[in-house]
């Protein structure tokens, strides 16, 4: 409880402390970007943090202390000659700050008393998680060391560990409980950042307050409360309902059929059934799936547990839009005054949140710079140029300073990271349109109403042509890169595979134009900035939903699996904050609508909440049967399994959190997943080699593999593993200590860990030698469980 206790006390002083400088670069934003303030603060803080690193000044609680008042300091300068201002806006609009606060609390509770109930760090890739954040909070540079590759930095998108870490520091808390409490601050950190953009959208429309709070909430529930319409699926086949032809059509792994009998409970007991809901769009192939799509949703993701940078990046997308938004509403000609402060610190502050969402996950980076390029291209619309001049002025001078200053705010990182990109490939499967139903039914039966509403009470503008010909272009642009690549031979399917392609995403990609076509045409009436940035929005989301269909990032998979799972990720957010608009929307114009348009957004209204009911099934069936709930009661420590399950191995790994100094490195046992890598990932010390999968998906064009071909690099690549591996089989086996004590210095070790994975896998002929070269400096326990660690002499 006391951990909890800092660790909200840690964020909620970060989020005051930047509350006043959001405050002065916001200005355009009905609430001053209060619902934004506290991703705000810990993206500068930790931003601080990592660039002090990279200048050697050793990081630790007392330097997060220091930055944290620093920002305070700052943003105490500004409060001081502002505050009879400051005070007016708390006044008159303390109901705004007050619903942001209780939403952000409310889902802070929530989600940290599951995690009390599910707090054990052990499946899927909570492991790796665990390691990186260790990695963040032991690093002395800047760069954190790679846990399982001793010498080199992680090459991984690391700022989202490294800003949990700084507050893990910040609080003065052990990574195998901050663990849990990052996983309960995320996803009430995203819930509020994302009722802070629809509330200021709702506000930018001029609608009231209790309409902008409802959008808000709506928003915050769209996008980590809901699921897709898996569960639906999940509650007919537990009740045994459809028939064997239903679900041989349906064809979803692991559904192969209703389940015979009455159900026993209102939820599935299936082991991990809830997986499912991930994994719905996989295209087989007799009876294998063949591109491996996965398509998490946020409240999937929180679930599940893993802190990967998708996850973590959901706050910092709401506080991006949200200062994109700001921007298109800034007064004309704001970015050409130069003896003002103001453009400066803006272009700043928005280059800070680009860079730290690339920095965090890549993938963020061109999708948020796409967004901001839109919002700056509408504006330049609204202000009387034509479309060509439009698109140019987006990039100058403030779109592309923002760019520019975000990739150069993370320049010692991007020279640091291996991306692991081949280029483009052409999608050669495609979704089912039921599969992509039961994805995004929900959200599209709220936002295609609201397009075609808006869309039949827009004003004809003079250049309806072009801007036609531009909307039809921006809907169907990938499907257009496709069809040349298509034809240029990368299929073989001729012209009808061509056409029958092109209806399949005939809806989506007509949707996507209206949005466009509706943008635009709201950026001339001058009065609708909140409608006109939910149509970038969804705009955004459903190119993102077609991108994927068509084009797919080569990466170590060589398949669209993680172009969908990360483009999907970033549409639901996207979509989440349109369609809350579409819902405030609907609620605005319904009593003005008579007739058949009435009884029209009835049924609208009734679909939508239909549906929204479907979804909220899973929500509430897959935390009864997820969590493996402590025997022992509740609990923040993700490691307590250890503790349990063995004694000696957890106080190992405490007494190296505890003694270990910085930059210290281990050795243990080499092996994959799961109960692997155990000590290096549970403490952040390095060791030798381990988690090859990992390694070897993250470096596949590392610079030392340089070669003239791929498979020649990843030969030379799989080499060098193997020449690591095979020198920690060499450290236990050998009897010769001082064969031995040459690889360790080789490698800088200080610690060898000596448990039952290593006396499993090496045998125990070897380990005499070790009292020649290092002294005993733990050990607990007796027989094949006896865990014994050596400090290098």
């Amino acid at each position: 409880m006391l951990d909890a206790f800092r660790w909200l006390l840690a964020v909620e002083i970060i989020g005051l402390a930047a509350f006043p400088l959001i405050y002065y670069l916001t200005p355009r934003l009905a609430d001053r970007g209060y619902a934004f303030s506290k991703p705000f603060g810990i993206l500068a803080v930790a931003y601080l943090f990592w660039a002090l690193g990279l200048a050697n000044v050793p990081s630790g609680q007392v330097t997060a202390i220091a930055l944290v008042v620093a920002l305070a300091g700052a943003s105490g300068v500004y409060a001081y000659r502002n505050w009879g201002e400051l005070r007016a806006f708390v006044a008159r609009e303390w109901r705004a700050i007050a619903l942001a606060e209780v939403a952000f609390l409310a889902f802070f509770v929530g989600w940290a008393l599951y995690r009390a109930a599910d707090p054990f760090i052990n499946h899927t890739e909570q492991p790796m998680d665990l390691g990186l954040l260790n990695a963040a909070v032991n690093s002395v540079t800047g760069h954190p060391e790679d846990p399982w590759l001793r010498g080199e930095s992680v090459s991984y998108y690391y700022f989202g560990y490294w800003m949990m870490g700084m507050l893990t520091q910040l609080a003065g808390i052990p990574t195998n409980v901050s663990y849990n409490l990052a996983m309960a601050v995320i996803p009430a950190l995203a819930a509020t950042g994302i009722f802070g953009l629809a509330f200021n959208m709702v506000r930018a429309d001029k609608a009231r307050l209790r309409y902008a709070a409802i959008a808000g909430l709506a928003a915050a529930g769209l996008l980590v409360v809901v699921s897709n319409l898996e569960g639906v699926l999940e509650f007919m086949r537990l009740n045994g309902m459809g028939s064997q032809g239903f679900w041989d059509w349906i064809r979803i792994s692991g559904m192969e059929g209703a389940n015979a009998g009455a159900a026993e409970s209102w939820a599935p007991s299936e082991h991990w059934w809830w997986f499912r809901a991930s994994r719905v769009i996989n295209t087989f192939d007799g009876g294998y799936f063949i591109d491996n799509t996965i398509q998490e949703f946020p409240f999937f993701s929180f679930i599940l547990g893993d802190m990967h940078p998708h996850v973590m990046s959901l706050p910092f997308i709401a506080l991006f839009a949200g200062m994109a938004l700001n921007m298109y509403r800034l007064p004309s000609g704001w970015q050409w005054e130069y003896r003002s402060a103001y453009p400066y610190a803006a272009i700043l502050a928005a280059g800070l949140a680009l860079g730290g969402l690339g920095f965090n996950n890549m993938w963020d980076l061109p999708t948020f710079a796409a967004l901001l390029l839109g919002a700056l291209a509408l504006k330049a619309y609204k202000d009387g140029a034509d479309l060509g001049g439009a698109l140019g002025r987006a990039f100058y001078p403030v779109g592309i300073a923002v760019v520019a200053l975000g990739l150069l705010l993370i320049a010692p990182y991007l020279a640091n990271i291996n991306a692991g990109v081949d280029g483009i490939g052409v999608v050669l499967t495609a979704t089912r349109p039921a599969h992509m139903f039961i994805v995004w039914g929900l959200f599209l039966t709220a936002v295609v109403p609201f397009l075609l509403a808006v869309f039949w009470r827009t004003t004809l503008q003079r250049d309806w042509r072009e801007l036609s010909v531009l909307a039809l272009t921006l809907g169907f642009a990938p499907y257009l890169v496709w069809a040349t690549a298509y034809f240029a031979g990368a299929g073989d399917g001729g012209g009808s595979e061509l056409l029958s392609r092109l209806f399949a995403i005939l809806p989506l990609g007509v949707y996507a134009a209206i949005a466009a076509y509706n943008a635009f045409s709201l950026a001339r009436q001058g009065d609708a900035d909140g409608r006109l940035f939910a149509m970038l929005l969804i705009l955004l989301g459903l190119g993102l939903i077609i991108s994927a269909e068509f084009l797919f990032v080569r990466d170590f998979f060589n398949n669209r699996g993680n172009t969908v799972f990360k483009l999907y990720y970033q549409a639901w957010a996207l979509l989440a904050a349109g369609a809350a608009f579409a819902i405030y929307y609907w609620l605005s114009i319904i009593r003005g609508l008579s007739g058949w348009r009435s009884l029209l957004a009835i049924a609208w209204a009734g679909c939508f909440m239909a549906l929204l009911l479907g979804s909220l099934y899973y929500t509430l069936a897959a935390p009864v049967t997820k969590p493996e709930s402590p025997p022992y009661g509740r609990t923040l420590d993700g490691l307590s399994y250890v503790r349990v399950r063995a004694p000696a191995e957890y106080a190992a790994i405490m007494y190296l959190k505890d003694n270990a100094p910085a930059g210290a490195g281990i050795v243990e046992a080499v092996g994959e997943w799961h109960d692997w890598a155990m000590i290096s990932r549970a403490t952040g010390l390095p060791t030798i080699v381990n988690w090859l999968g990992h390694q070897k998906q993250w470096r596949g064009g590392w610079d030392i593999f340089d070669a003239p071909t791929l498979e020649e690099s990843r030969a030379l690549r799989d080499a060098y593993f193997d020449a690591r591996v095979s020198e920690v089989a060499v450290v236990y086996s050998t009897p010769d200590a001082q064969q031995a004590l040459a690889i360790l210095r080789k490698y800088d070790v200080d610690y060898v860990y000596v448990g039952q994975r290593e006396r499993d896998m090496y045998g125990v002929e070897g380990l005499g030698k070790f009292g020649e070269i290092a002294d005993v400096a733990f050990r607990e326990g007796d027989g094949a469980g006896a865990v014994v660690i050596y400090r290098v002499r």
